[in-house]
């Protein structure tokens, strides 16, 4: 009972403070202007600029918004019955079967094991023609390195087969399934009807005591927060400013700058952010080009080792370097070696790789010592092929 003659008395006050103000043009808005800030939560004064207050969100706009998110809601819930919700439930899955069956199970182990026993038994090969020292060892230990890749490559397969598997069969379909109802039910629950109801509610509270006692607003009090200009009725003027208006000018270009310093301290912590991370960009850049520079002379010296193993293995080469202990590549008969390497078949690009390498390893004709590489044993070799197993998976997967 209480409560209903606050009530009363209120609407009571407001109906007269309008019906005695409402052609005052000095302070308290008129009945127009009431039923904007309570519909629209604007206000238009009567040279036409529309003012935006903050907290009221006024009738009409959660109107607006309940009735757009229940049709996003419909939008959603339409999905089921339209064709292109399940063409892309089948791409996906189609997608996870592919990769199962072809990438993972086929590719990486059906083929990808007889493949890594062919490489493993083909060096074992050559090392026994070449009757390399302990070459009675290279099919057993070929037999290991396969070995262990087969069952690296078993297990990995089998687990990414029956994981691509599963989620084309339940993952991606349980996505699809539930994806649309989940939207569909926070537009309908949440932005149809929860936050308009709050919005709906609080402007019935906060709008009619404003439009009570609130003034008529000015361009002299917005504070571009609680209350903001919409849109200015007003053309601006052609006549030059006077000097006291300029004074006015350089007095509000003032204020301007002392009040927004800290947005030019934050833009020239934004610039400094931006140098750094051009500089740490040029650093990495640079980093990045002497890698490559180190991994080309790494790859470099490689080439050099197996070209001086070729030269200290191979019996023709040892030959050719005992009976031509001088024999070096020169440009000066760079076109009639070009003609002798055509009448061998080579093409254009093989001939000139041919020449850079003989240009590039002119000093490793003659048989030198190979390098010494790190010892080694059946465990540590099977880590090293599976390091190259795992390699092969990255690779496959992300062609």
């Amino acid at each position: 009972m209480k409560r209903f003659w606050t009530w009363t008395l209120i609407l009571a006050c407001w109906g007269l403070a309008a019906s005695a103000q409402a052609d005052d043009p000095g302070y308290f808005l008129s009945w127009q202007q009431k039923k904007q800030l309570m519909g629209l939560g604007r206000i238009q004064d009567a040279s036409g600029t529309w003012y935006d207050v903050w907290i009221c969100p006024g009738y009409a706009p959660p109107g607006r918004y309940a009735k757009d998110h229940f049709f996003a809601a419909g939008r959603n819930f339409r999905e089921y019955f339209e064709a292109n919700k399940y063409h892309m439930l089948k791409k996906g899955s189609s997608a996870c079967f592919d990769w199962a069956l072809k990438e993972c199970g086929l590719g990486f182990t059906v083929k990808g094991i007889p493949r890594a026993w062919g490489r493993h038994f083909s060096v074992a090969q050559e090392r026994t023609e070449r009757r390399v020292f302990g070459w009675w060892l290279a099919y057993p230990w070929a037999f290991m390195e396969a070995s262990v890749e087969t069952a690296f490559r078993g297990a990995l397969g089998a687990a990414g087969t029956a994981g691509g598997i599963g989620s084309g069969l339940a993952v991606v379909p349980a996505w699809h399934a539930l994806d649309s109802a989940v939207a569909g039910t926070w537009n309908l629950g949440v932005n149809t009807i929860a936050l308009p109801a709050v919005g709906i509610a609080w402007n019935t509270v906060v709008s009619p005591p404003l439009a009570l006692v609130g003034q008529k607003p000015a361009e002299s009090r917005v504070d571009g927060f609680w209350v903001t200009v919409v849109a200015s009725g007003r053309t601006p003027g052609t006549r030059p400013p006077t000097a006291a208006e300029l004074d006015l000018l350089a007095q509000w270009g003032a204020l301007l700058l002392r009040e927004t310093q800290s947005f030019a301290q934050e833009r020239q912590d934004i610039d400094r952010q931006e140098s750094a991370q051009r500089e740490e960009h040029r650093r990495a850049m640079q980093a990045a080009s002497a890698e490559a520079q180190r991994r080309r002379e790494r790859l470099r010296e490689q080439e050099g080792e197996k070209i001086r193993e070729i030269a200290a293995t191979n019996d023709w080469a040892r030959a050719v370097a005992r009976e031509h202990p001088d024999l070096r590549y020169d440009g000066r008969w760079h076109q009639e070696l070009v003609q002798r390497l055509r009448r061998q078949g080579l093409s254009n690009e093989e001939v000139e790789r041919t020449l850079e390498i003989l240009r590039t390893h002119e000093d490793s004709v003659s048989p030198a010592a190979v390098p010494i590489r790190p010892k080694t044993d059946p465990v540590r070799r099977g880590a090293e092929v599976l390091g190259e197993s795992a390699e092969d998976v990255i690779e496959e997967t992300f062609e």
